[in-house]
């Protein structure tokens, strides 16, 4: 039977319904899916991303950088580098170290394995200031413009120059060209606000006025403050130090001079410093008021210390620190200084006994130290009293160099123990001049205490026919060999030797004078100075029988 025409509509119609149905059923079901597979994609994606991640990555070109509520405040220009803090499983977005940044991983270059650039801040510190970004600006690098900062962020700034200001962000530093729309949003807070300015008028090897200095003598001055942690900075980090642009690190000193010449040259090459001229196109200029350089001070009147020739050597550390220092006259400085000679100390009062003239109890020792201290006195390293015996440097007149000869009863940790803690609690300075068979070295070290030779084992009188010391009776290459064994235990250190029982002869000096040793010590009783023979140089030996008033005599 032939079906009617509103029939086979009907049939058609439903037909079409059912058709739509099954599509609608088939686009839900491949949208699910597809859902499904990109969500399955996207997670293997992280994840591989994750698992090839390194400590630095890369980013691709155009990234975005996010800040914590992953609202976008940079896009890159370029490629650029950077260190993430943590590496979390799956996570869409990784911290930058030491900010407050987010990347996307979609941003991130597989297979990286990159190190971060990073700033010298070897003797920098940031200006602890920050700045606004009022309107979009480029941060430039290596002079290409790199990232794209958007307006309202807020950015630590680490210094600045009269064209650009530098700053620290994704721990990288950037440059941007200076604009009267970007402000500083807090002041400076550094404390930092001084740096020493030392002026040396002339520096030559043939001196003739007051004012100039040894080329020698200017070498012991910079290793004096190198060895007290100061470092040099160059006349451009002054500048710019003055002006506010930078901070610079505590224990900053500026050397100048008045004239560039081959001395000042072999100075600056053999320490790797700058001492330059300050000339009239500068844009500083100083006055000699011998005290530190303020950052705020005029330009044109800057404050410096300048040493003459009579400066003594305490005084560069004064100076260094920015102490207003009064300069130094001839008639304060040290012509000639007491050298005073002990050897053994015990204590009685603890049952300990020694019966020899040069055993010295440690209470009169005691005395000693603290007459020195209480009236100014300074006792000296043996380097301090060997430069000074060579012309190099110059010391105050009350000065003494105190020695101590052999090594044996009170003066090591562990025959007795009286002289390393006296002189630690008095915080003085002498020199022990060891018999380097007797010991350990370890025995006797303390930063109040200067270890030099006083032979390796030759320290006899009996085995010499006419009573005098091994040294002086034995042949040339005897004391010689003995001498480079001492010198091995004190890991080469021929500063200065003392001649057993105070006798030599002209060879113990050719080998002292051949093995390189620049002071010897003998006894005498007469003060040091500068026209005695540097291998005879003499000495106040002190008997147990002494008197503080004796020994305040020898001083004075």
């Amino acid at each position: 039977m032939e079906m009617d025409k509103k029939e086979i509509k009907k049939i058609k119609l439903k037909n079409k319904k059912l058709t739509l149905v099954l599509l609608i059923i088939l686009l839900l079901t491949l949208t699910g899916s597809g859902y499904i597979a990109y969500t399955i994609y996207q997670n293997k994606m992280i994840e591989s991303i994750h698992n090839n991640l390194k400590t630095t990555i890369k980013t691709k070109k155009n990234s975005k950088i996010y800040d914590s509520n992953k609202k976008e405040i940079a896009t890159t220009k370029d490629s650029i580098s950077l260190e993430l803090s943590s590496i979390k499983k799956k996570a869409k977005y990784y911290k930058i170290k030491n900010t407050d940044f987010y990347i996307n991983y979609k941003d991130i270059k597989n297979n990286t394995n990159l190190k971060t650039e990073k700033k010298d801040n070897s003797i920098y510190e940031s200006l602890q200031t920050k700045i606004k970004i009022k309107s979009k600006v480029d941060l430039i690098k290596n002079n290409k413009k790199t990232i794209t900062l958007l307006k309202g962020i807020t950015v630590s700034l680490d210094s600045i120059d009269d064209n650009y200001y530098y700053i620290n962000f994704l721990n990288q530093i950037f440059k941007i060209k200076k604009d009267k729309s970007i402000k500083q949003i807090n002041k400076n807070n550094n404390n930092n606000n001084s740096v020493s300015v030392i002026h040396y008028d002339k520096i030559n090897n043939t001196c003739q006025d007051d004012n100039c200095l040894l080329t020698e003598s200017v070498k012991r001055h910079i290793e004096l403050l190198k060895n007290n942690n100061y470092y040099f900075i160059t006349k451009d980090d002054y500048i710019k130090f003055v002006k506010g642009y930078i901070n610079l690190k505590e224990n900053a000193i500026l050397l100048t001079t008045s004239e560039e010449n081959e001395f000042v040259k072999s100075i600056e090459n053999q320490y790797k410093i700058s001492i330059p001229v300050i000339k009239e196109n500068d844009s500083i200029s100083f006055i000699t008021t011998n005290k530190k350089s303020e950052r705020n001070e005029d330009l044109k009147k800057l404050n410096r210390y300048q040493p003459t020739k009579y400066t003594v050597i305490d005084d560069y550390l004064k100076m260094a620190k920015g102490e207003e220092i009064t300069p130094t006259n001839k008639e304060d400085i040290a012509t000639d200084i007491p050298v005073v000679n002990y050897h053994f100390f015990f204590d009685s009062s603890l049952g300990e006994k020694c019966n020899e003239s040069i055993c010295l109890e440690a209470s009169k020792f005691e005395e000693h130290l603290k007459w020195i201290t209480e009236n100014n006195y300074k006792a000296l390293t043996i380097n301090e009293f060997t430069d000074w015996k060579e012309g190099l440097i110059e010391l105050p007149k009350h000065s003494v160099l105190l020695t101590i000869d052999d090594g044996g009863i009170g003066t090591s940790k562990i025959n007795g123990n009286k002289l390393i803690p006296l002189l630690e609690k008095y915080k003085q300075h002498a020199t022990l001049f060891f018999i380097t068979a007797w010991g350990e070295l370890s025995d006797y070290q303390s930063p109040y205490l200067d270890v030099q030779s006083h032979s390796f084992d030759l320290h006899y009188e009996a085995r010499c026919p006419d009573g005098r010391g091994m040294v002086a009776c034995s042949d040339y290459k005897t004391v010689k060999e003995d001498l480079e064994k001492s010198l091995k235990i004190l890991s080469g250190d021929n500063t200065s030797f003392c001649f057993p029982f105070y006798s030599y002869d002209k060879e113990s000096l050719q080998a002292l004078k051949d093995l390189n040793f620049r002071i010897a010590f003998i006894g005498g009783n007469r003060r040091a100075n500068r026209n005695q023979n540097n291998y005879l140089i003499t000495r106040f030996p002190i008997l147990d029988d002494i008197t503080l008033d004796e020994f305040v005599s020898i001083i004075k």
